[in-house]
């Protein structure tokens, strides 16, 4: 990287450090992902702003105490809480650092489109469903969440994503979620940025090799807890599923309350499915979603994916076995052997995406599902009572906006 930018961060001249990023973005993206040196300056900018963000929320705050009657005797200031619940690790220096707010330069000309994990539909709503209308209304920003049919193959829902950027077909932003058709007429985004949680993360690599021609339209991509690596638990269920006929499958599925299923559903809800109907392929969502195929997946695919020069910004979760529902406790202790930091359904390694310019900004102590849903209803839980874990969405969901566009990548 350049002298200047070194010397800038040197003299802590903040301001003069997020024009030499954002300009080095702008000429050679690939280039400026693979600098060290902007690596690192990306990861700490955004867990400055989501502090920021965190420390201005009273729910985030409250949510960061430490527990009765050890919150009587607790010392630390807001930020210091916030940092220290809401991510797995971070160092002491960074809390209080000094930088200036955010400098975003605009939201107007990029449309954020959030690709949902597997099983879309069935969750407390939509990912992220109760923070999108918020930053909606505070910056302005546009956003769509794309039509991911909740039950088929990675290949298979690459078509939901070409749909939302040619035709706008999608969840609207707002508290219902309002699914717009293309009967609908709804605006059509011009330049994107795609932000793939868990399945969606593999959706969008699917995407981009099918349609390398709508890639020049995609300004970054945000990995969101996403499955790059598959996981462990589609492993196991793609196993106990991969023999049983079609026509028996939906029926395995519900009567197996306690297989490898629940532990992404805390109950399989049986209920009815108006649209769609004929393209679930659940035996080909889970295959996706195996190891042994998404490490042959990128093996094959990693060196196309880079050439498409496309920033890539991704964030993990982290949690324990003391956070976890029952019915995920052996799952989460035997991913545990593998990595002590796993989020309950991926490792760190999973979470990664296979191109060499991405760059982890944050590891945040939160579950694969808090990281994106509302706390389940209490019908929904099956007894447990660790489905309700308070992780700061609006504040993540904020920082990442003001830090897109600080580095240029939505203006």
């Amino acid at each position: 990287m350049s002298e200047a930018l070194e010397r800038a961060l040197s003299d802590r001249n903040f301001a003069e450090v997020i024009t030499q990023v954002r300009t080095s973005l702008a000429h050679d993206p690939s280039a400026a992902m693979a600098d060290p040196t902007v690596r690192d300056w990306i990861g700490r900018r955004f867990r400055h702003l989501f502090l920021d963000e965190a420390q201005a929320d009273p729910i985030a705050v409250r949510n960061s105490q430490r527990r009765f009657p050890l919150s009587l005797a607790d010392r630390r200031d807001d930020r210091e809480k916030v940092a220290q619940r809401m991510f797995r690790m971070i160092e002491p220096a960074e809390i209080h650092e000094q930088m200036p707010e955010a400098q975003p330069v605009s939201f107007d000309n990029t449309t954020l489109v959030l690709c949902p994990g597997l099983l879309t539909g069935y969750m407390p709503g939509l990912a992220l469903q109760q923070e999108l209308p918020r930053v909606v209304e505070r910056f302005g920003v546009k956003i769509l969440s794309a039509d991911s049919h909740p039950g088929r193959s990675c290949a298979a829902n690459a078509a939901d994503i070409s749909a939302a950027l040619e035709q706008g077909v999608g969840n609207a932003p707002d508290k219902d979620a309002t699914l717009r058709t293309a009967a609908d007429d709804p605006p059509v985004p011009g330049d994107v940025v795609l932000m793939g949680y868990s399945k969606g993360g593999p959706d969008i690599s699917a995407f981009l090799l099918e349609r390398p021609d709508l890639a020049p339209r995609v300004r970054a991509i945000i990995s969101w807890a996403g499955a790059h690596g598959g996981s462990y638990l589609a492993d196991d269920v793609y196993k106990d599923i991969e023999f049983v006929p079609d026509d028996q499958l939906l029926d395995r599925l519900i009567a197996d309350t306690g297989g490898p299923i629940r532990r992404f559903l805390p109950l399989m809800p049986v209920k009815p499915m108006a649209r769609r109907l004929d393209e679930y392929d659940i035996k080909g969502a889970f295959r996706s979603l195996t190891t042994q195929h998404r490490a042959q997946f990128n093996a094959a695919n990693a060196d196309t994916l880079d050439a498409l020069r496309i920033p890539t910004i991704y964030f993990t979760g982290s949690t324990s076995a003391q956070e976890v529902t029952y019915f995920n406790l052996q799952s989460e202790l035997e991913m545990a052997e593998q990595d002590p930091y796993n989020d309950m359904q991926l490792t760190q390694a999973q979470a990664t995406p296979p191109t060499t310019n991405a760059v982890h900004s944050a590891m945040f102590h939160a579950t694969h599902w808090d990281m994106s849903y509302d706390p389940w209803p209490w019908y929904e839980t099956a007894g447990s009572r660790e489905l309700k874990e308070p992780f700061a969405r609006y504040a993540a969901i904020s920082a990442i906006l003001l830090l897109l566009s600080e580095l240029g990548l939505m203006n």
